[in-house]
């Protein structure tokens, strides 16, 4: 049974939040998800870890690689979830933090355009 457009996206809001409640301890602020052909589009505006936002000032290139470090726990769940959920075949996935202001993107880069993948998707439980 095919899933809407619209129910997918609430999934995969869903599910992108949990995974930053489970790294970072803390829900998203803001987000939106868009689809994009074969694209997945994730915007969010994220609490900046409090450990990080103290050490910014006094240790900026230890904060960013703690931040791409997490950026890969985070990409790797990511992964886990969507293609378990959705069975999608992701060639890639792009993402960026600015700890400045706070705001995520996220890209998810699937095989075939993301309309298949919806007409063969199982309904939501």
């Amino acid at each position: 049974m095919a899933l809407s457009e619209g129910a997918a996206k609430q999934e995969i809001l869903r599910i992108y939040n949990a995974i930053n409640q489970k790294i970072f301890s803390a829900g998203v602020k803001q987000q939106r998800v868009d689809f994009l052909d074969n694209k997945i589009l994730i915007m969010s505006r994220n609490s900046r870890v409090p450990i990080l936002k103290l050490l910014d000032g006094d240790h900026p290139n230890d904060t960013r690689r703690i931040d791409q470090l997490l950026s890969q726990v985070f990409k790797r769940e990511i992964r886990q979830a969507l293609e378990q959920r959705f069975q999608l075949n992701i060639v890639a996935i792009l993402k960026d933090y600015d700890a400045e202001t706070e705001f995520s993107g996220t890209v998810v880069v699937l095989e075939r355009d993301i309309g298949t993948y919806l007409t063969e998707a199982p309904e939501l439980p």
